[in-house]
C-alpha cells in the first residue's frame, strides 16, 4: 500500500512540476515585457519595481539586475545604482559585458575615483573588443587620475543656483536686452509646456520642452517665468535658442518637426520679434543648414530619409557664422560641432569644426564668447571630472587650439553644459544635472578675484663661524623637478652680501651659496601651499664654512671589515656626501687619509691604511671626480685619536678616514 501511494505521488508531482515551471516562466516573461516597456518610456521608478518582481521569481536574472541599476542611474540614485551593478558582478564575476564599465561610470559620478579606475581597468581586462567601449574606458581611467588632482586646486568661480529653477529640467540659458531691460530665455520641461502630457515619471517633469522667458532682476534672481508662446513652441521638444546681434532674430531648435508622433531628428528654426506687439513670430525652417540621412523604418527594411539631429545653435558676435550640433554623416563622433557662414540671406553648406574640437564621442552646446575667438562647449570625450564637462578653445571655423577645461566648480562629477557668458570669463550661466532642485538646473558662476601672488626669497651670505656677511659671494637658484636640479638664475652679491630671487607657485627650490676660500652651502625653499603674496624672509641666510687648508675633517660612518680595505655598503652614504661637496666646490683638491688601530705591526698597518685610503679615492673617481683633485695617504697607527686603546670602542675610533683640503684654486686641464 505504501509503495502504491508513493508511486501515485511521484506521478502527480512529475505532472504538476513542469506545469508550475511553465506558469512561472510565463509570468516572468509577462513581467519582463511590462518592465521593458516602462523602461523604454523612461518610467524608471515603476520599471525598477517590476524588475524586482522578476527577481523574486528568478533570483539569478542578471538582465533584470542590470536594468534595475540603469533605472537608478536615470533616477540619479547612484548608491542604489552601484549596489545593483555590484550584484550583477557577484552573480557572475567572470562575465565580459559592459557591467564593469557602467559601474565605473557610476563610481566616477560619486567622485570615488580610485574605485572607478579599478572598475574600468577590470573591464579592459575582461573585454575582448576594440571598440567604442574600450576607447572610452581608457579615456575614463586617465580622467580619474586627472580629476582626483584637479578638484583639489583652488576654485576659480563661485557657483550659485538661480531662483527660477523648477523641479523639472531647466537649461540652455541666454540673456538679451530690450530698451534697458534684460531677460533670460531658457529651455525647460516645467509645467506649462505646449506639448503633450506624457510625463517622465521618474522626476515628475513634462516629457516635452519649451522655451521660457523671465525678466532679470539681479544676477541670480528673475521675475515670473512665462512660456515664450505658441508661435515659437510646438507640441514636441523646443529649445536651445540664441538671439542674433540685431536683437530681433531668434534661432532655436524644434525636434520631430514639432509633432508628438515624429521621433526622427531636430532642425534649426528662426523667428522675428515684432516690437509693436512685443511678440515673436512663427518659427520658420532655416534653409541650407538642416540635414537629412536615411534610416530603416520597419521590419521589412524600408528606408526613409529623415532629418538629422541639428540643434543648439549659437552665433559669432557679428552674426556671420552659426555654430551648431549635428549627428550628420561626415563627423568625428556621435555628436559634433559644425558651422555655417551667412552669405546674404542664405547659409552655406555646414562644415565640421575639425578634430581639435570634436572627438569620437559627443560635443554639445557651443557658445561663442564676445571676443569672437573663444568657443565654449561641452564634451564627454576628453579628460574630465564626470560626464559632460565644459571646455574652451581659441580659434575660428575649423582651426582651433587645444581645448582646456573650465576647472572644478563649473565642472563636476555630473553633466555640466550650456554655458553662456554675460561678461566673458567673469560672470556667466551654465546648466548641470548635479544634485539640485530639478533634473537639470541653471547656475550663476562668478569669477573669484584673487590678488596676484608674488613670491620671493632673500637673505644674506654669512660666515658660519663669525656670522659676518661675506661680500661678493655668488648665489644660484635651482628648481627641484622630478629629483633633478634645474638652474634658474645666479645672483652676484655686493658689499652687503644680500641676495634676492623671485619664485613661482607650487615649486621646490635649492639656493646654493659660493664664495672664494669658502665651502659651498645650500638651503631648501618651497612655495607649495602658499596662497598669498609672501616674501620668504625666514632668515634664509646661507652660512658658509671658511676653508682651512690642511685641517683634518673626519668622514663619519666609514667602515671596513677587520683586516680588510674594501668599503662596506653603509660607508657609501657618507662618501656620496663627499662627492656632493666636491661637485659643489669644483676649485678644491683634497687628500684622503686613513688611520688604523694599534693591532698588528706598524709596517703592516701603514700598508693597510694606504689600501683603505685608496679604496675611498677609487670610489670618488668612479663617481666622476677628476683624479687630479685627489690624493691618498696611509697614516697607519701613527696618529691615534684615542690613546691608549682600552676597549673595542677606542679601537673603532682610531680606525677612521678623514680628508684635508689641499688647495681651493684648482683649475681642470683642458
Amino acid at each position: 500500500m505504501l509503495k502504491r501511494i508513493f508511486l501515485i505521488l511521484v506521478i502527480a508531482f512529475s505532472t504538476i512540476q513542469p506545469e508550475l515551471f511553465a506558469q512561472q516562466n510565463h509570468k516572468v516573461k509577462h513581467l519582463m515585457k511590462k518592465a521593458d516597456h516602462l523602461f523604454m518610456r523612461r518610467h524608471s521608478a515603476e520599471a525598477a519595481e517590476i524588475y524586482k518582481e522578476v527577481l523574486k521569481l528568478d533570483p539569478n536574472n542578471t538582465y533584470a539586475m542590470r536594468k534595475i541599476a540603469r533605472c537608478y542611474w536615470y533616477l540619479h540614485q547612484l548608491d542604489d545604482c552601484i549596489k545593483w551593478y555590484e550584484a550583477v558582478i557577484n552573480q557572475d564575476p567572470e562575465h565580459n559585458d559592459t557591467t564593469y564599465f557602467d559601474l565605473g561610470l557610476a563610481l566616477k559620478r560619486e567622485e570615488r575615483y580610485a574605485e572607478a579606475k579599478s572598475a574600468f581597468q577590470t573591464f579592459l581586462e575582461k573585454y575582448d573588443h576594440n571598440d567604442y567601449f574600450r576607447e572610452h574606458a581608457e579615456l575614463e581611467i586617465k580622467g580619474c587620475d586627472y580629476a582626483d588632482v584637479a578638484k583639489k586646486q583652488d576654485p576659480k568661480y563661485t557657483i550659485t543656483e538661480i531662483n527660477i529653477n523648477s523641479g523639472s529640467g531647466d537649461f540652455s540659458p541666454i540673456i538679451y536686452s530690450v530698451k534697458g531691460d534684460s531677460f533670460m530665455i531658457f529651455t525647460s520641461h516645467r509645467k506649462g509646456v505646449k506639448g503633450g502630457k506624457d510625463k517622465f515619471r521618474e522626476n515628475g517633469e513634462e516629457r516635452f520642452s519649451d522655451l521660457f522667458i523671465a525678466k532679470r532682476e539681479t544676477d541670480s534672481t528673475f521675475s515670473k517665468v512665462e512660456n515664450l508662446g505658441k508661435r515659437i513652441n510646438t507640441k514636441a521638444n523646443d529649445g536651445n535658442g540664441v538671439i542674433a546681434p540685431d536683437g530681433k532674430t531668434l534661432y532655436f531648435t524644434i525636434c520631430g518637426k514639432g509633432k508628438q508622433g515624429k521621433h526622427h531628428g531636430c532642425s534649426i528654426y528662426q523667428s522675428t520679434f515684432n516690437p509693436e506687439s512685443k511678440t515673436w513670430g512663427k518659427g520658420s525652417l532655416v534653409e541650407g543648414i538642416n540635414g537629412q540621412h536615411e534610416v530603416v523604418v520597419n521590419s521589412r527594411g524600408k528606408v526613409k530619409k529623415v532629418p538629422t539631429y541639428d540643434a543648439q545653435p549659437t552665433l559669432s558676435p557679428d552674426g556671420s557664422t552659426m555654430y551648431f550640433v549635428s549627428d550628420r554623416p561626415g563627423g568625428e563622433g556621435e555628436l559634433d560641432i559644425w558651422y555655417s557662414q551667412k552669405i546674404g540671406n542664405a547659409w552655406s553648406t555646414p562644415v565640421n569644426c575639425g578634430k581639435s574640437i570634436n572627438t569620437p564621442f559627443n560635443e554639445t552646446h557651443p557658445h561663442i564668447a564676445k571676443d569672437g575667438k573663444t568657443m565654449y562647449f561641452s564634451s564627454d570625450g576628453r579628460l574630465g571630472f564626470g560626464g559632460y564637462d565644459i571646455y574652451y578653445a581659441e580659434g575660428a571655423l575649423s582651426t582651433w587650439n587645444e581645448p582646456k577645461d573650465l576647472g572644478y566648480g563649473p565642472n563636476s562629477a555630473d553633466d555640466d553644459f550650456s554655458v553662456y557668458w554675460l561678461f566673458q570669463d567673469s560672470l556667466g550661466y551654465f546648466a548641470s544635472n548635479r544634485p539640485g532642485k530639478g533634473s537639470d538646473d541653471i547656475y550663476l558662476m562668478r569669477f573669484i578675484y584673487r590678488p596676484p601672488i608674488e613670491l620671493s626669497v632673500h637673505g644674506v651670505v654669512r660666515d658660519k663661524k663669525t656670522k659676518q656677511p661675506i661680500p661678493f659671494a655668488t648665489v644660484t637658484l635651482f628648481r627641484i623637478q622630478e629629483g633633478n636640479l634645474i638652474p634658474i638664475d645666479t645672483f652676484k652679491t655686493d658689499q652687503t652680501a644680500a641676495y634676492k630671487f623671485p619664485l613661482e607657485k607650487e615649486s621646490d627650490y635649492k639656493v646654493v651659496g659660493n664664495a672664494p676660500e669658502y665651502l659651498a652651502n645650500e638651503e631648501f625653499v618651497s612655495t607649495k601651499g602658499i596662497k598669498v603674496t609672501t616674501d620668504l624672509e625666514k632668515d634664509i641666510d646661507i652660512f658658509l664654512e671658511r676653508i682651512e687648508l690642511g685641517k683634518p675633517i673626519v668622514l663619519q660612518n666609514i667602515y671596513y671589515d677587520f683586516d680588510k680595505s674594501d668599503l662596506r655598503p653603509e660607508s657609501k652614504v657618507e662618501l656620496d656626501k663627499l662627492v656632493k661637496l666636491l661637485n659643489d666646490n669644483p676649485g678644491i683638491t683634497i687628500q684622503i687619509g686613513s688611520h688604523t688601530d694599534t693591532n698588528g705591526s706598524e709596517k703592516y698597518n701603514i700598508k693597510l691604511s694606504q689600501r683603505r685610503a685608496k679604496s675611498v679615492v677609487d670610489y670618488l673617481i668612479q663617481a666622476g671626480i677628476d683624479k687630479d683633485r685627489l690624493d691618498s695617504f696611509g697614516f697607519g697607527e701613527s696618529q691615534p685619536a684615542v690613546y691608549p686603546e682600552l676597549s673595542d670602542a677606542d679601537e673603532q675610533a682610531n680606525r677612521r678616514t678623514e680628508f684635508r683640503i689641499n688647495t681651493f684654486n684648482y683649475k681642470p686641464k683642458k
